[in-house]
């Protein structure tokens, strides 16, 4: 049996329960584990090897290591991991049994990529079902959470309703329902016993779209907003109401109603017969760069009660437990002058001795933000969005949304405006990531207006050039291939 479990999921557990049954059922087990830096934390692999005793056979030998093709059962704990143990080629059609929770837990990789570099799912879940013997697998990590109890209880309860181990369900039952969490852990087991013992999720059917229903307005923000965007056509009420419900949030609705308005600017020269998709992709974009991460939204947003709530659940603290919080901060001298008036924050950047000052103030630094002075301070920086659109780094900022908006618009051919509307995606990040995406995005727009860039097709390879990653080789590359 090989089992990859990520940190803090209780994989060790795991694997000394199974030891456990092995021995309550008269059977050798010997384990080894190798600690991996796959996800999150790490995810360890634990090799087990079973065999059953007969007294006049002593004691086997047995291998410390797996062998490709020679697993019998495969268990993991997130879908991703069962995709590596195939590609390493520990999955066997003719023999192995892989065991998964189907549920995703985004690796560092996928999470620090330029664009979209998440693992598809389906993919694993096609070949899992294609190259194992048999496929259990279901959401493993929903259930344990309803029981508040940790993955490893729900894999116990999968291993057993799965029936790939000789060992009783009394035995079982036994081991998991001692010790700490008995109660939580006996309720996850039972239920990952019966959905593995009906053999797990199956292939899942994607489910019919959701038609999305504006709700009733219940603010007065809510009344004067919401009759414009019923106003819209229907494919654009879920990105706008959602749009709107953010620039609120993080502005004002003087802020919401400057976003609508280019809203409708935009359906008077979008078309029905394309669903609105110029409109739809331009507003999705714009929306989330006006609400670009300055130092007073992200002091906001870690004043945010469910941020406090989501730590406490992440490192399951009990409701009366004292959880201390230590975050890093790396104050830059630009982030300082884009909080300031635009003609100060510009001397700011422009002179020599002030950086030099103010560098010797700044830097990164570690600190308390469970701590009452703290809180006070990000209270302090997150009221700072009260004039943040007098500041140097809104004027920048919206310089640059103005440019790329105006652009979407002037473009006659559909496809052309549609890519740059797409274009919007590759603001993100903040500091020296910050700058090179919009940098590019700039150098695009100039592209465009110089005429060297004439259609969707160019568009998108300079798109793709430019998000390939942190070199600027590409990017050139990329435009001195243009005609």
């Amino acid at each position: 049996m090989l089992i990859a479990a990520l940190g803090g999921e209780g994989g060790g557990v795991l694997t000394s329960w199974l030891i456990d049954a092995a021995d309550r059922s008269g059977w050798h087990c010997q384990s080894t584990s190798l600690a991996g830096v796959a996800q999150r934390t790490g995810a360890t692999i634990y090799y087990l090897e079973f065999i059953q005793r007969e007294l006049d056979i002593p004691a086997p030998v047995m291998s410390l290591f797996p062998a490709q093709g020679d697993i019998d059962i495969a268990v993991t704990s997130e879908i991703a991991e069962a995709g590596r143990m195939l590609s390493r080629g520990f999955i066997s059609p003719s023999r192995t049994t892989l065991i998964s929770s189907d549920h995703r837990v985004f690796d560092i990789s996928e999470k620090s990529a330029t664009t979209d570099g998440t693992i598809d799912t389906a993919v694993i879940l096609d070949l899992a079902e294609r190259y194992t013997q048999r496929f259990v697998r279901f959401d493993i990590n929903e259930l344990v959470k309803r029981h508040g109890t940790v993955i490893s209880a729900g894999l116990f309860g999968a291993i057993a309703g799965a029936k790939v181990l000789p060992f009783e369900k009394s035995v079982f039952l036994d081991i998991v329902g001692s010790g700490k969490g008995a109660q939580a852990n006996l309720a996850a087991f039972e239920e990952s016993y019966a959905v593995a013992q009906r053999g797990g999720a199956g292939v899942a059917v994607p489910e019919d779209e959701a038609v999305f229903v504006l709700p009733k307005a219940r603010t007065q923000h809510g009344r004067t907003l919401l009759p414009q965007i019923a106003a819209f056509p229907s494919a654009l009420h879920e990105v706008c109401y959602h749009a709107v419900e953010r620039l609120l949030d993080y502005q004002n609705q003087a802020y919401a109603q400057e976003f609508l308005d280019k809203v409708t600017q935009l359906i008077s020269k979008d078309s029905a017969d394309r669903g609105y998709e110029l409109t739809r992709e331009t507003a999705r974009w714009l929306a989330l760069w006006m609400a670009f991460e300055d130092i007073p939204r992200v002091a906001q947003l870690k004043l945010r009660p469910d941020r406090e709530d989501s730590i406490r659940e992440e490192v399951r603290a009990a409701p009366d437990q004292i959880v201390k919080i230590t975050e890093f901060f790396h104050p830059r001298v630009e982030e300082v002058a884009a909080l300031m008036p635009p003609a100060i924050g510009k001397w700011l950047l422009n002179n020599a001795i002030s950086r030099r000052v103010l560098d010797t103030l700044l830097g990164p630094r570690k600190l308390r933000t469970d701590t009452v002075m703290v809180q006070l301070i990000l209270r302090g920086l997150a009221s700072l969005r009260h004039v943040r659109q007098k500041t140097l780094g809104y004027a920048d900022e919206r310089a640059m949304i103005d440019l790329w908006f105006n652009k979407v618009t002037e473009i006659a051919d559909y496809d052309t405006a549609l890519a740059l509307a797409s274009c919007g995606r590759m603001v993100k990040g903040y500091g020296s990531t910050r700058y090179r995406t919009t940098s590019r995005l700039m150098a695009i727009i100039d592209l465009l207006e110089r005429g060297t860039v004439e259609n969707a097709q160019q568009l998108l390879a300079l798109y793709q050039a430019a998000m390939s990653g942190d070199e600027e080789q590409p990017f050139y590359n990329a435009i001195s291939q243009l005609p």
